[in-house]
């Protein structure tokens, strides 16, 4: 009997591949819990998916976010409310697309107790020049009917706040209760370290934005969109799945401590999980609060220029479905 035989031809189909977007994001400090949803985007595809390339590196600040910005070292960052108004108002082609973090956590840290915004008169600050802390303690001392002349700058590198604070060379340093108070208290157990809270000071203002070119928003909003929406997925899953978070964090970074970068961003939970984003959804701002922004550092800084929300603020590119 002839045996026949079937050959099968697998053809070759061709693989579909797609062209991912190189972008660089600026974190507005060195690597810290706060920043674990970027790492975890990465890590989990979800920039990928979004067709992003992404690279993200640290910064010195927000102002340093914000220059870096304009001048075509990054395409996306991080940097907190008061200081984009402000370079917004003197000119910078920067705008924010999104709210990162819905409550300030930055502060001052020390190791004695400063209660109040007059108690600070004339003591040391360690704060880099583009530390957001210049811009917004101005903003608390305006408030209090304070001379912010008063205020004591220490210019200084954030790598070497502690160790200035620790030998006395500083009465207080610019720190942040989500990521400097508890590295602080780790290095330094045993003695007591003191934070005063800019939003206990009365500064009841947005955290961080995310932040880009305004013309790259303008010229593509779909890419910006697509951005928004794979960092509102990273954290959603951070806040899901903190520990695993941390561990990406340090998968990236292997000299950072995972419990530490735990503990890092626990803190930071509690400043996005906000009764606010509750109410409003993740990552959304309204007009008025945009417009509270707006006029608090408007006349902090005597500044002239009419803002509205519309020159902050672009909305609409954030997604609905996205909230803690």
């Amino acid at each position: 009997m002839k045996k026949t035989f079937l050959v099968v031809a697998v053809l070759a189909l061709p693989t579909l591949t797609f062209a991912q977007r190189r972008v660089d994001f600026l974190t507005n400090y060195v690597f810290l819990g706060r920043h674990a949803p970027f790492f975890v985007g990465l890590e989990k595809g979800f920039y990928e998916d979004a067709g992003f390339d992404i690279t993200i590196s640290p910064s010195s600040g927000s102002g340093f976010v914000i220059s870096a910005l304009e001048g075509g070292q990054a395409d996306y960052g991080i940097a907190e409310a008061a200081p984009v108004v402000q370079a917004i108002a003197k000119g910078a082609k920067v705008k924010a697309f999104g709210v990162f973090m819905d409550q300030s956590t930055s502060g001052l840290a020390s190791l004695s107790p400063y209660p109040t915004p007059r108690s600070i008169a004339g003591k040391p600050i360690a704060a880099s020049l583009t530390d957001s802390a210049r811009v917004i303690l101005p903003i608390i001392y305006n408030l209090e009917g304070l001379d912010v002349a008063s205020i004591n700058w220490q210019a200084a590198d954030p790598s070497i706040y502690f160790p200035l604070l620790l030998q006395g060379r500083a009465e207080l340093v610019t720190a942040s209760i989500d990521s400097d108070v508890p590295t602080l208290r780790h290095r330094v157990r045993g003695k007591p370290v003191h934070f005063a809270s800019f939003a206990d000071w009365g500064y009841d203002v947005f955290g961080y934005f995310l932040v880009a070119r305004s013309d790259r928003i303008t010229a593509d909003p779909e890419e910006v969109r697509a951005f928004a929406a794979a960092t509102a997925k990273a954290v959603r899953y951070s806040i899901d799945h903190p520990e695993e978070a941390a561990e990406i964090l340090v998968l990236h970074n292997p000299t950072l401590d995972e419990d530490l970068m735990l503990a890092h961003w626990q803190q930071s939970i509690v400043a996005i999980e906000t009764a606010y984003v509750k109410e409003h959804g993740y990552g959304h701002a309204t007009e008025d609060r945009l417009q509270r922004s707006i006029d608090l550092v408007k006349e902090a800084f005597g500044l002239k220029t009419p803002l509205t929300p519309d020159n902050v603020y672009t909305q609409g590119l954030m997604p609905r479905a996205e909230h803690p």
